[in-house]
């Protein structure tokens, strides 16, 4: 949830002026072609939150399942940023990495999953 909360804060700071651009449109369809830094803010942002509920979820789960986290949320966790950091080296995927560990760290296989090898 920190790697989530510390993207959007970031994403707060960097696109303030498109984000305020949004706020003074009026926020519905305020989107378009025409102004690729607001989509660029939303979906920076966007990225924060669904980062926070993959945290949220997993601390749930832990919190739940007894600290037993299904295996291939740690791979995928592993994959976004291993993807990310090849495409964008300069860049906070690599905050993914000690995520990922964790989790594949606190994981089990689960009957059926077929990304728990």
């Amino acid at each position: 949830m920190g790697v989530g909360v510390l993207h959007s804060v970031i994403g707060f700071i960097l696109f303030a002026a498109p984000l305020r651009e949004i706020v003074a449109a009026g926020l519905w369809n305020t989107l378009s072609p025409r102004t690729p830094m607001r989509y660029l803010a939303f979906w920076f942002l966007f990225g924060g939150v669904a980062t926070m509920l993959v945290g949220y979820l997993a601390d749930w789960i832990e919190r739940v399942a007894g600290g037993i986290l299904p295996r291939g949320l740690g791979w995928t966790l592993l994959g976004v940023g291993l993807a990310g950091v090849i495409l964008t080296p300069v860049s906070g995927f690599w905050l993914l990495f000690p995520a990922a560990f964790g989790a594949l760290a606190h994981s089990r296989p689960i009957s059926g999953d077929s990304a728990a090898s």
